[in-house]
């Protein structure tokens, strides 16, 4: 009877197996498997692969991974409730020309012409022939001033408001030491840069004038106070010049017929002088001297908050959350096979 004897594989020729390693279960290096060396999760990695190294260590480590993630997306949805809302207002302006409105069928070419020769009047022949695109530059200047943030400011009050933080409401005073104090020009500062917007579309020539801030209702009465205030100024300051203006040509027209000057200058003095006493009486009845409203501002719904934009903050907080969860476990990971 002929006794098989078992040959050696030849694959365990010239090895030792390790000591407390059964035959059945040490599995030479490359060959696959959990071994000693092998390319499981102990070792270099899953498979010989990157991402299944980085799965790896993400599972062992998803407590950690899992907390950040939610943390990174409770502090931004936290962020994003807490924040103050802002909200945006906006008026639509039309500026008013005034070259010719209403004001007659005059010569106003030779009435200037004659007028500037008089060294004195030249200043009226200027109005005379002031175009309606200097008016409303003249306009869009004054909107945009530091004079009329400081008139309107002083009026209403703004630093404490736009200063909450350093003002005491109980005490009624300021809560910061002296020097530093907000001023009127810290006050603009902050106005024109974060808080007022103006726009002008040079197509249709309409202007956008736009309050942000937190309060609405004080936002909708900021915007239609700023319109009317330029439009008061403006107004004020076309009444004071035709005024100014009334009381030189009555002089000047009073002189020229005592000098016995000629009939055409005499025809110029009254053309401007009715040009004048038009001027002034239009500037009289007219409240929207500068701006013509053409969309006054109205309370925007709470819902349309620019500031913070809470699908946006939850989508970063997404995001961030996961990029930090992954490397932190990754780190964490590569930590712990080092030791």
């Amino acid at each position: 009877m002929t006794v098989g004897v078992d040959t050696p594989d030849l694959a365990w020729a010239g090895r030792t197996v390790p000591d407390g390693a059964s035959d059945g279960a040490w599995v030479p290096r490359g060959q696959g498997g959990d071994g000693l060396g092998g390319d499981g999760l102990g070792g270099d990695g899953l498979g010989g692969d990157g991402l299944g190294l980085f799965l790896g260590r993400l599972r062992r480590h998803w407590f950690l991974a899992a907390f950040l993630f939610l943390a990174s997306v409770g502090a931004s949805v936290a962020a994003a409730f807490l924040l103050p809302s802002y909200w945006r207002v906006e008026v639509l302006v039309m500026p008013v020309s005034k070259s010719g409105a209403g004001f007659g069928n005059l010569d106003l070419g030779s009435a200037s012409g004659l007028l500037g020769g008089l060294g004195g009047l030249g200043g009226v022949a200027g109005l005379l022939g002031k175009s309606s695109s200097s008016n409303e530059d003249e306009a869009m200047a004054v909107l945009g001033s530091r004079e009329l943030f400081d008139t309107y400011a002083a009026q209403q009050d703004l630093l404490p408001i736009l200063f909450a933080s350093k003002w005491d409401a109980a005490a009624k005073q300021w809560k910061v030491p002296a020097d530093e104090v907000p001023t009127l020009r810290r006050g603009f500062k902050l106005f024109n840069r974060s808080i007022r917007d103006i726009t002008l579309d040079r197509r249709s020539g309409i202007v956008t004038l736009a309050i942000t801030w937190k309060d609405r209702d004080l936002a909708v009465r900021w915007a239609r106070d700023l319109i009317a205030l330029t439009n008061a100024q403006l107004r004020d300051r076309a009444l004071a010049d035709a005024n100014r203006n009334l009381a030189y040509l009555r002089t000047a027209m009073a002189n020229a017929q005592k000098e016995g000057n000629s009939n055409a200058l005499n025809a110029a003095l009254v053309s401007a002088y009715e040009r004048t006493l038009q001027n002034y009486m239009y500037a009289t009845g007219q409240t929207e001297f500068a701006f013509r409203i053409i969309d006054p501002p109205t309370v925007p719904d709470v819902r349309e908050r620019v500031w913070p934009n809470r699908p946006l903050f939850l989508a970063l907080g997404v995001i961030l959350g996961a990029l930090l969860a992954a490397g932190a476990a990754h780190l964490r990971g590569r930590a712990v096979e080092r030791r």
